[in-house]
């Protein structure tokens, strides 16, 4: 099974192709009065793509369908006006807060991301009063991350309150506000994102942290180490030995799923970045698969596992009985696998697409913990000859 999209990021519809076993079928995805739109189009005849010629045909109908549709809706006639002279910011910002609470419902998500939309809505208000969307350029945002940094001060109700915010937190803010702003982008209500046009040493930048993961030792001694949450055992050490994020494996379906030749192999949209992924399973991720039994193509996966939270909980009872002091938590399973892998002999590049970063500058910290542990190896023979 694939599924791919085309170039219509930036226009309000964007275009899919899945793969079933007698063809191709297309799918078009937009958003009309805030709520998503996934329209097959059933219409069209299954297709293979090495039928080149109906293949094209068939692609040339879809696009032609995409197209109206992104001018029906900027013409308003599905729904909703993309005329945005006089569509406030924080309107926007609201819309952009359901529909993440509503992504985080589907899939179990505790409402972090949302809440942060929220609350960076209300700091954008305050830094510009009633600000109207198409208001928004380069240098209102510029502004705004002037103020993150220099004049906004946390309110008495949140911790840390009359403080300026940590770089780290101020860039989650202006992170979900490029986010807002990427969304009014995909819905054809501004022409471009502002932030786009911001230099990279203009923006916040994340202070370094420290990336907690396990050691291949350590990893054994889990792993042989039982516990009664065998769900969790199972989830943990699936993504110790894949490096999908929690989000993905609860959304991963069985036809995502694929055999290759020899090789099982994974085709994903990642739900943090709705980026695709392609993903070779090891045999040892393979044996922490659950057993499929007669569960559909569109069956979960992992069904029914606890939330998160409870996940956390019960990692890091499971971590205490083997004895591991470190903070064992779901995510702590990404950057195992992430420093492993780089350990082992991987290389930075290979494990940046494995762990599906855009930017291979966000794998160089699993490289530089890997570079700290060789230095910690080599200090070791300093007194040797003392």
């Amino acid at each position: 099974m694939s599924k791919k999209k085309n170039n219509y990021e930036t226009a309000a519809v964007q275009l899919y192709e899945r793969e079933y076993s007698k063809g191709i079928r297309f799918y078009l995805h937009y958003s009309v009065n805030g709520k998503q739109v996934r329209e097959p189009l059933k219409d069209l005849p299954l297709v293979r793509k090495k039928d080149r010629l109906n293949y094209n045909d068939v692609k040339a109908k879809v696009e032609a369908i995409a197209f109206e549709r992104t001018k029906q809706i900027r013409e308003g006639k599905l729904g909703f006006s993309t005329k945005n002279g006089k569509l406030l910011l924080k309107d926007w910002f609201a819309v952009c807060v359901e529909r993440a609470k509503s992504h985080e419902r589907e899939n179990s998500n505790r409402h972090t991301w949302s809440r942060t939309i929220e609350y960076t809505g209300e700091i954008v208000e305050q830094y510009h009063c009633n600000a109207k969307l198409s208001e928004v350029d380069k240098k209102f945002v510029m502004g705004f991350i002037d103020y993150l940094k220099s004049t906004y001060i946390i309110p008495s109700r949140l911790p840390n309150a009359g403080q300026h915010m940590k770089p780290s937190t101020a860039k989650k803010k202006q992170d979900a506000f490029s986010y807002v702003l990427k969304m009014a982008v995909a819905d054809g209500k501004i022409d471009h994102n502002p932030f786009d046009q911001i230099n990279a040493s203009d923006k916040i930048q994340k202070s370094e942290s420290t990336r907690e993961y396990l050691t291949e030792e350590e990893l054994i001694k889990l792993a042989k180490t039982p516990t009664e949450k065998e769900q969790t055992r199972h989830v943990y050490l699936f993504m110790c030995f894949c490096g999908l994020r929690i989000s993905d494996v609860k959304a991963l379906r069985w036809m995502d799923i694929e055999k290759d030749g020899d090789r099982w192999q994974l085709r994903i949209r990642q739900q943090k970045t709705q980026a695709p992924l392609y993903l070779p399973l090891s045999e040892q991720a393979k044996k922490f698969l659950p057993e499929r039994g007669d569960a559909t193509d569109e069956d979960l996966v992992f069904a029914d596992i606890p939330t998160e939270q409870a996940m956390n909980r019960q990692l890091k009872d499971w971590a205490k009985t083997a004895g591991i002091k470190k903070k064992v938590t779901l995510h702590t399973a990404r950057h195992t696998f992430a420093t492993l892998t780089l350990t082992k002999g991987g290389d930075i590049y290979t494990v940046s697409k494995l762990l599906g970063h855009a930017d291979i500058q966000t794998t160089q910290v699993y490289a530089k913990i890997v570079d700290k542990k060789k230095e910690e190896a080599v200090d070791m023979l300093n007194d040797i000859l003392d």
